[in-house]
């Protein structure tokens, strides 16, 4: 009878049945009390649910921790509520939007901070504030169970070993990834996670916009929250600091450059850490004398297990750091990761680069002699040395990151490798071209990508200088170097002014690397450029195996004599039965260079009548082609002709002519005396 009942209140459309079950509600045994309240949410009327929130104070724990199991089935009346003109309503909605701890209701808690009447501002201001506590103190504690567990996520990237290595962060990347793996034991924390990667960001941007736009006298009460929640580096409320014109921005720097609170020391940390704040880190922590304060700042260090608080007060005081010897024998009694930790004291400690890189290479010195022991803390705690080298400011030293390049760890080569680049420091690029002879092919990539295009280009402008025994060592150094070269110099013979793809094609010739570019010189082969056709040929004949086709083609059909005379000289070297036919067509050619260099060819290749046409071109009737006929008889040292270069010599009607046939006779006069000498 009782069950039809209840069935017949939650089907019915009549607010006289939401009365009724609050009214049970309110009265009821706790058997009732249960009824009552899950007929009203099995109904979700806007009545109904107003009620429950009305009552939620005088209602009994397990009925209150009910409906905060449930809560997200009030969201729409709790917003409805949050504006009504009823003040008990409106209290309790925003007082169970605390309790519920539902971030995305907190615009409700916004609109009502700036509400004229102070009851419903200071509830407001409560509100957020608890939130923001329940938000920070959550973080910490999830943090903390983390490093105690030693629990990390697989989802690191690529640069980083699977640890957390960054404490400014209040939830490690990794920890819902290993909750998530944990089992059941550890679905509370999950939940806890899950609601804070839910609710934290709306929560942190109703922080910043009421401390931006409130002016009344709960100004410090939402600056303590704005301070709780600046406890990692992207958080909203800590991005005030730098936001121009923000109207908490005053407000925050002052309270920061006075000793922080206990709750606070993540955001006095992260604000000398980041820069703005640091010229006052080392006054401001002089002046810290309250143990929970200074317990609350050291348990972020590496004094944690030391419990010697003034003594630690006395060796940070004044940014004054104790001398090289002292924390040598600190580190003694130190594991890895311990002694990294000192490394973000001295980031925030505010003395000179060059003192803090001669304490945090013995950081590293120590991390690195507990490799072979604790490979993975070592790993962890190099990493984060070199990320607190890193967050330094562009021309800070890089003695530390320079050192990193020589790491074990191919990881950290890379990221210290990027950061060289990024901050290109005097002489980096010698310092990389160093690296990358025995470095990993990762890091070699990475050096190539930055440094590729500056190395490609010293040899460029370089090569016509050098002579070519030095220029030739020099670029096979660049080869080895620079992988991509070969495609750079195709770039450069495909483009650009003649004299640079001529330079191209010889630098890969004298380089040896021109059958790499075998299909770019049967382009080039037909370029408009009489001189890059030329280049194109003698680089094209000089490759093994390379067909003879383009050549012949080039020889038959060019415009430019000296591309086709190119071409002979290249055919030399090939005598097949095409190539000499073709020679003895070009030694009637009416150029004379041409027809030397076709003879030429014809009497190395043992033609029969190649001396009968260097006879003829001998008595040609015109002067070049003489020329060029003594250039041959030079270069085959066809001595039986020696009486027509006399006749030449002696009575030729061309001056150039007969000095030319002068030199030849005084070059065979100086080969003669030779070898008499050699004989005798």
């Amino acid at each position: 009878m009782l069950d039809r009942l209840i069935d017949a209140l939650v089907q019915s459309e009549n607010e006289a049945a939401d009365d009724l079950l609050l009214q049970a509600l309110r009265l009821g045994v706790p058997g009732e009390q249960n009824v009552a309240l899950d007929a009203l949410l099995k109904r979700k009327t806007s009545h109904g649910l107003k009620g429950v929130i009305a009552d939620y104070d005088a209602l009994t724990e397990p009925l209150q921790e009910r409906i905060i199991h449930q809560i997200k089935q009030f969201h729409q009346a709790l917003g409805e509520c949050g504006r009504s003109s009823e003040v008990r309503l409106r209290l309790a909605a925003m007082k169970l939007i605390a309790v519920g701890r539902q971030g995305k209701l907190a615009y409700v808690l916004s609109e009502n901070l700036h509400d004229s009447d102070e009851i419903f501002s200071k509830a407001a201001c409560e509100a957020i504030v608890a939130l923001a506590r329940w938000v920070a103190t959550e973080s910490r504690r999830l943090q903390r169970q983390d490093k105690e567990t030693g629990r990390q996520g697989d989802k690191e990237t690529e640069d980083q070993p699977p640890t957390n290595t960054d404490d400014s962060i209040s939830l490690s990347p990794g920890l819902l990834v290993s909750l998530s793996d944990a089992g059941e034991q550890d679905d509370g924390q999950l939940r806890i996670y899950e609601e804070l990667v839910t609710q934290r960001p709306e929560i942190e941007s109703a922080v910043a916009r009421a401390i931006n736009l409130h002016r009344g006298r709960h100004s410090q009460d939402l600056l303590r929250a704005a301070l709780l929640l600046a406890d990692w580096a992207g958080s909203k409320t800590l991005a005030i600091l730098q936001t121009a014109r923000h109207g908490g921005q005053s407000a925050m720097l002052r309270r920061l450059q006075q000793p922080p609170a206990s709750e606070h020391v993540e955001a006095f940390l992260l604000a000398g850490a980041r820069g703005s704040l640091r010229a006052h880190f080392a006054s401001v922590f002089s002046r810290i004398d309250e143990a929970p304060v200074l317990d609350a700042m050291l348990r972020r260090t590496y004094w944690l297990k030391d419990q010697q608080l003034q003594t630690s007060m006395h060796q940070v005081n004044r940014g004054m750091w104790w001398d090289l010897g002292e924390l040598a024998r600190d580190l003694e009694r130190r594991n890895a990761v311990e002694g990294s930790l000192i490394g973000q004291w001295l980031a925030v400690s505010g003395i000179h680069d060059v003192e803090q890189d001669e304490r945090l290479a013995l950081l590293l010195d120590h991390a690195s002699k507990a490799a072979e022991a604790a490979p993975q803390a070592s790993l962890a705690a190099r990493l984060r040395l070199l990320r607190i080298a890193m967050q330094r400011k562009r021309g800070a030293s890089v003695r530390l990151i320079r050192t990193m390049l020589s790491d074990p760890d191919e990881r950290i080569v890379r990221m210290a490798a990027r950061e060289i680049v990024r901050r290109r420091p005097a002489d980096f690029e010698n310092l990389l071209l160093k690296l990358m002879a025995g470095a990993p092919a990762s890091v070699r990539a990475v050096i190539g990508r930055a440094i590729g295009q500056a190395g490609f280009e010293n040899y460029w402008q370089r090569f016509d200088k050098l002579d070519k025994a030095t220029r030739q060592q020099a670029g096979k150094a660049m080869l080895k170097l620079l992988p991509d070269a070969q495609q750079r110099l195709q770039r450069r013979a495909l483009s650009g002014p003649p004299e640079q793809r001529v330079k191209a094609m010889q630098i890969a010739q004298e380089l040896g690397i021109a059958e790499g570019l075998q299909h770019i010189l049967g382009q080039l082969c037909a370029d408009p450029s009489a001189r890059v056709r030329s280049k194109a040929t003698s680089v094209l004949g000089q490759i093994p195996g390379a067909s003879t086709g383009p050549l012949i083609d080039r020889l038959m059909n060019d415009a430019d004599a000296r591309v086709r005379a190119n071409a002979i000289e290249v055919l030399e070297n090939r005598p097949d039965q095409q190539v000499v036919q073709t020679l003895a067509e070009r030694a009637l050619a009416a150029n004379g260079r041409e027809r030397g260099n076709a003879i030429k060819a014809l009497c190395r290749m043992k033609v029969g009548t190649a001396s009968k046409q260097l006879l003829t071109m001998l008595r040609d009737e015109r002067p070049e082609h003489r020329i060029s006929a003594l250039w041959v008889l030079r270069q085959i040292g066809w001595w039986q002709l020696i009486n027509e270069v006399g006749q030449l010599a002696k009575a030729d009607g061309n001056m150039r002519v007969r000095r030319y046939a002068l030199g030849v006779l005084k070059a065979v006069a100086e080969l003669v005396r030779e070898q008499k000498n050699a004989a005798g």
